[in-house]
């Protein structure tokens, strides 16, 4: 007996060192999949500029100053400004020695003055004039040379003569001005209605000081507490020269860039042959020589192509080395200098591959909902960490202060599958009363393809061809009108590749029935705002410009109230605040395909957390909506209303990233996330709000 125990205890440890080498043995087969690779650490730069064509008298600071919220940059000036300024001084110096004029006299100054004008915008004509001509022969000259690109004036920057031209008409126009008010007040002489010198020199005191003020006020200023970046122009190869003084600067050139004091992400290359070890989401170390201690980061995004990698990086500046560009995502306080090289490690070791096939079990449906609980239910950071405190919703009557069960139990979040095996990428969301289903659109379809999503409140989806409609590409949002009507739009914005095709600026009406759509009435909506940009002197076209010339416009969502659309904004921002763009009478876009002044206004969300941007608004008013954030960097986002110009968050997700809104016919809320490129998108159910 006992010698058969021994015999049993040998052989079991016989099996359990064999089954040690065998497990040895694989871990150093599989090798280790860990990589470390180096990268920057860096924060988002804005640019400031100012909305007028200035000289640069002074520079404040210098690149890599510490400056705070609303100190003074820079001090600029007008040389047109200034020798109008002048002009004015020397005519008020003049009028006190002038004595009163005879009837005669003043007739006679109303013949001189028209003869003045006359003889200016003669001038006037004959330069521009000749700047036409000048800019009709370039046109003939580069349109013969099959070498030389030709650039279409709707998507560049107007060149220096077209310029000259424009700015030699707004001249006339204020030149014919002047002249016609000097004639109004020469004609009230002649009424009686004051002295020569009187009526003269009230005219010329009232526009010294309007002029005087708005010199004063030529200043660019910090809008938040920062380092500055650079000091520079931009020539007309887009090249930065850096800034030396005294130039004369465009409107809406660069001539400040400001970041902030401490890097926010790390900009990484990961070598060519190892970059499918890192994905996102995933979790890696990053460290410096000056830092104390390594910070840990999130992989947030990862480039989709192969790039160079900066000479900076490089061992042999001669031999150039190819890899993917990857974001991480680092806490506060991390240690590091702006634009220091760091070290990224991250992947998984050998024992960790063996370990997860050896011990880890296929994903069931249980289990994924037990993952979609944790990112429902994971504890919230207060105010005091960085983000808005969550409140309890409320049921439809809103008598209480109980969240709904499903929130507490991550029942609820549902995938979005179509029997096709098509890809959805969820990026906006209306209900349809008449089906009991979900329209829902997606920002990316094979090959462009015009389509719309039908979707049931369990998640089976049906893919809807729009009929007579080319191509559409990333498109962004939808909005119901009235009956069977809505309206689709693309983002507006500039692909990775630096570019705007026509597929990518379009809006759209559709109607939809049976399960079928239709293409009723397509415009260049990106046309149409630079359009109004160009022509308008309003705050709203101030804010397109910007968004223009940066090609940094990005729109997110969008929604119908009565004969008004509200379009909001992930990019630009106004003055650091979200805006969203309501167009009264928006139908005549479509009749029109052009836009006034009195059809826009700017609304703004002042409240919304930096590191987040709006992605749906869903209007109850105009004083309240709701709306989702979602954050710039990392899966995360919110749920929230607006109401009396405040914000206030109703539900906060921290690790999905929340892109539509829809309401059902009952008043329950119902909000879309964007799982990526690699899942399928899903749905929660937030009940009556």
């Amino acid at each position: 007996m006992y010698n058969t125990k021994i015999q049993g205890l040998t052989l079991l440890l016989s099996f359990v060192a064999v089954l040690t080498a065998v497990v040895v043995g694989i871990i150093i087969y599989a090798g280790d999949e860990t990589t470390t690779f180096q990268g920057f650490a860096e924060s988002n730069e804005t640019i400031i500029n100012s909305d007028t064509s200035v000289s640069i008298k002074k520079i404040l600071v210098m690149e890599g100053d510490s400056v705070s919220e609303g100190q003074k940059l820079a001090e600029l000036e007008s040389q047109e400004l200034t020798l109008r300024i002048a002009d004015i001084r020397t005519q008020l110096l003049q009028i006190q020695t002038k004595r009163g004029m005879s009837e005669a006299e003043i007739k006679s100054k109303i013949l001189q003055n028209k003869a003045a004008e006359r003889a200016v915008t003669s001038e006037l004509k004959t330069q521009i004039k000749t700047l036409e001509n000048q800019l009709k022969i370039n046109r003939e000259l580069s349109g013969g040379l099959k070498s030389v690109k030709i650039t279409n004036s709707s998507d560049s920057t107007k060149n220096p003569v077209e310029i000259q031209i424009e700015s030699l008409q707004s001249a006339m126009e204020e030149r014919k001005k002047e002249f016609a008010e000097i004639n109004r007040m020469y004609k009230k002489m002649l009424e009686g209605g004051g002295t020569p010198e009187d009526v003269e020199a009230e005219k010329l005191q009232a526009e010294l000081e309007s002029l005087e003020k708005q010199n004063s006020n030529m200043a660019l200023y910090a809008p938040f507490e920062g380092i500055v970046g650079s000091v520079f122009v931009k020539n007309g190869n887009g090249e930065k020269i850096f800034f030396k003084g005294g130039e004369k600067i465009a409107a809406y050139s660069p001539i400040l860039s400001i970041v902030n004091k401490e890097p926010s992400f790390v900009k990484g290359y990961i070598p060519e042959s190892q970059f499918s070890v890192i994905k996102t989401g995933d979790k890696v170390t990053i460290s410096s020589a000056n830092a104390n201690e390594p910070v840990h980061g999130i992989v947030t995004g990862l480039g989709g192509r192969i790039v160079p990698l900066p000479a900076r990086l490089l061992k042999n500046p001669n031999i150039e080395i190819w890899g993917r560009e990857i974001i991480v995502k680092i806490p506060e306080n991390n240690g590091f200098i702006l634009g220091e090289k760091v070290t990224i490690s991250g992947g998984r070791n050998g024992f960790e591959r063996v370990a997860e096939s050896l011990f880890s079990f296929p994903h069931s449906k249980l289990s994924a909902q037990e993952r979609d609980k944790k990112k429902l239910n994971k504890p919230q950071k207060t105010e005091e960490s960085g983000t808005f405190q969550e409140t309890s919703l409320r049921n439809g009557k809103g008598d209480t202060n109980l969240t709904p069960s499903h929130l507490q139990n991550g029942e609820g979040l549902k995938s979005i599958v179509s029997g096709e095996s098509v890809k959805i990428e969820a990026s906006g969301a209306v209900f349809v009363t008449e089906t009991g289903r979900f329209l829902v659109v997606s920002d990316e379809t094979e090959r462009k393809t015009p389509i719309v999503f039908s979707v049931d409140k369990n998640g089976k989806a049906e893919r809807v061809l729009i009929e007579n409609f080319n191509k559409i590409n990333d498109l962004e949002s939808i909005a119901k009108e009235s009956g069977n009507s809505y309206l689709i739009m693309s983002s507006l914005s500039y692909s990775k590749k630096g570019k705007l095709k026509p597929e990518r600026r379009i809006l759209a009406r559709i109607t939809v029935s049976d399960n079928s759509a239709k293409l009723e009435k397509p415009v260049d909506f990106y046309g149409i705002l630079k359009d109004f940009a160009e022509k308008s002197n309003s705050d709203a076209a101030e804010f397109l410009k910007s968004g223009i010339l940066g090609k940094s416009i990005d729109i997110e969502g969008m929604s119908v109230l009565g004969n008004s659309l509200f379009v909001a904004f992930k990019n630009p921002l106004f003055k650091g605040k979200v805006v969203i763009l309501e167009i009264s009478d928006y139908a005549e876009i479509f009749a029109e395909r052009k836009l006034s002044e009195n059809q826009l206004k700017l609304s703004f969300i002042e409240d919304l957390p930096k590191e987040r941007r709006i992605s749906d608004i869903y209007m109850i008013s105009k004083e309240e909506f709701f709306f989702t954030a979602s954050c710039t960097n990392e899966k995360c986002g919110g749920f929230y209303r607006f109401k009396n110009g405040k914000s206030t968050i109703l539900k906060d997700f921290p690790e999905l990233k929340p892109e539509g809104i829809a309401v059902d016919e009952n008043k329950n809320f119902f909000i879309f996330f964007d799982l990526g490129q690699n899942e399928n998108s899903k749905f929660l159910n937030l009940g009556r709000i």
